[in-house]
Formats: structure tokens, C-alpha cells, sequence
């Protein structure tokens, strides 16, 4: 950590696994419509062997159902692999016949949230159709992980900066994490919109892609007790990232705040 001490407790906030019969194909099928390589083969296995060698302490699994068949199965899943170090959202479908039971029934069974991705979900953060769901989510005191911005291996742009500070503004007690710094390759208007409201960042899948002289000025403005660490493991190396975030000029503190602190206290809030 280039002499900055021990971070006490490491959190990665994002990462997806898939079940061994599904992974062998997903994961490669994925990575060849992104056009990049993977960096674990997509197994929960990988994903624990990573965080051993890198010293992550807990990963947060985000899933993304692309069916509203696929919802209930993929929950049953998470919950039977879930562990002290593996902590599951609840997959979504915004064509799941009950939105706001699905959160209760979630929230009932000890899931801290939900993920929500635009783009394989095909609908804007700001659609009505699920302001009944945000009203369950604050109501049962869960929190929502949303992609923002680009996809890489999908060309559609469902969420945009300005549709999450519309969000923020009309539902401001909704517990949000955006990924990718607030929008993947849209930091400008995330820097003119987001950056200082209160929601929390995740630094998953920015670093090579959003200069770090930027990332740190972001940083700076946003406040680092509302970043947080993740990788989007198996699309990133937990390692590297980790790595590359430590080497940044950061103090010891804020290093432990964004890579573990921020995390664990939300989801101490959110458990509570």
C-alpha cells in the first residue's frame, strides 16, 4: 500500500459469479461481446480463491437476471451460497409480476438490496413503473446498486447522470450506489450533476478508462465516505484494482474508508 498502512477491513461492492453449469459459457460469451478478456472464469470458487490471494475480506454479489423467470431461481441460489464473506443483492426483472412483494420477500430473507442494470433490463431509473418498487426499497430500509452509464458489450444508453440526479431529487431517501463512478464514460456530467449529492460512487471498472488525476479530483468533490471499493470481478482483476487504487495519493484514512468502512457501515445500517 506504498507505506500508507493496513486497511482494516476490505469490501469489494461489486462483483458477479454464475453457477458452475452456466459459467463455462456465460463467461466467455460475455467477455467476447465486450470484446475483452476475462479476468476470472466466473465460478464462486474463482471469485473466493481471488479474494484470498488479494486479501478482500468480503465480496458483494450483484446479479442480473435478464428474465422474469430467472428471478426467483437466481434469489434461491444467492441465498444457499451466501456466506460471512459473500454478501448477495437480490436479482430484479422489471417484468416480475410484484415488485413491491419481491423487495419484502427479499428484505425478509436478509438481502441488503437489489442491482439494477438499464441496459440488460431496458428501462430508465427514472420509470414510474417502478416508483412503487422505490417506495418498498425505502420502506424496508434496503438499497439499490444501479450500472450507470455505457455497457461496453451493449450498445443502448438507458441511464444517464441527469436521470439519476431527477431520481435523487424526487426520491431522496432512496439508498443508491452508482457503479462506475456515476456513469461509465459519462464522468463529465456525472462531475456536473452527481458528484456531491448524497449517494454513493463505486469504483468498479474505471481505473485504465478515467484518467486518475480525474478520479481523485472526483473523489475529492464527491467525499470519500461515499465511495466505495469494487472491481466487477470476473470483467476486472480484484488485485489490480485494488492495487491501483491504494497506489493513488490518498491518506491511510481515506484509503480505509473507501475500501472497507463506507461498505461495512451501509450495510450495518441497512441490517440494523
Amino acid at each position: 500500500m506504498g507505506g500508507k498502512g493496513v486497511t482494516r477491513m476490505i469490501i469489494d461492492v461489486h462483483t458477479h459469479i454464475f453457477p458452475d453449469s452456466i459459467a463455462a459459457n456465460a463467461v466467455p460469451k460475455l467477455a467476447a461481446e465486450a470484446g475483452i478478456r476475462e479476468a476470472l472464469d466466473g465460478r464462486l470458487s474463482s471469485l473466493l480463491g481471488s479474494m484470498q490471494t488479494t486479501g478482500i475480506d468480503v465480496s458483494w454479489v450483484q446479479p442480473v437476471a435478464t428474465r422474469p423467470q430467472q428471478v426467483d431461481a437466481i434469489n434461491q441460489w444467492l441465498e444457499e451460497i451466501r456466506s460471512e464473506r459473500l454478501t448477495a443483492f437480490g436479482a430484479f426483472h422489471p417484468g416480475y409480476a410484484d415488485l413491491p412483494g419481491l423487495i419484502r420477500n427479499l428484505s425478509q430473507r436478509g438481502f441488503p438490496g437489489i442491482k439494477i442494470h438499464p441496459e440488460y433490463h431496458a428501462i430508465t431509473p427514472d420509470d414510474p413503473q417502478l416508483f412503487p418498487m422505490y417506495q418498498a426499497i425505502i420502506g424496508e430500509g434496503r438499497v439499490i446498486l444501479f450500472h450507470a452509464g455505457e455497457d461496453i458489450g451493449i450498445p443502448t444508453i438507458h441511464s444517464t447522470p441527469r436521470q439519476f440526479a431527477d431520481l435523487n431529487d424526487q426520491w431522496p431517501d432512496l439508498t443508491m450506489i452508482l457503479a462506475h463512478m456515476g456513469g461509465f464514460r459519462q464522468w463529465r456530467e456525472v462531475r456536473d450533476g452527481l458528484v456531491g449529492r448524497n449517494l454513493f460512487l463505486d469504483t468498479s471498472y474505471v481505473f485504465g478508462h478515467l484518467p486518475d488525476e480525474e478520479f481523485v479530483e472526483m473523489v475529492r468533490k464527491h467525499g470519500c465516505d461515499r465511495i466505495l471499493f469494487g472491481t466487477d470481478s470476473p470483467w476486472t482483476d480484484q488485485q489490480q484494482e485494488l492495487e491501483h487504487l491504494q497506489q493513488l495519493p490518498f491518506t491511510a484514512e481515506e484509503l480505509d474508508q473507501m475500501c472497507g468502512l463506507n461498505a461495512w457501515n451501509l450495510l450495518q445500517r441497512i441490517t440494523a
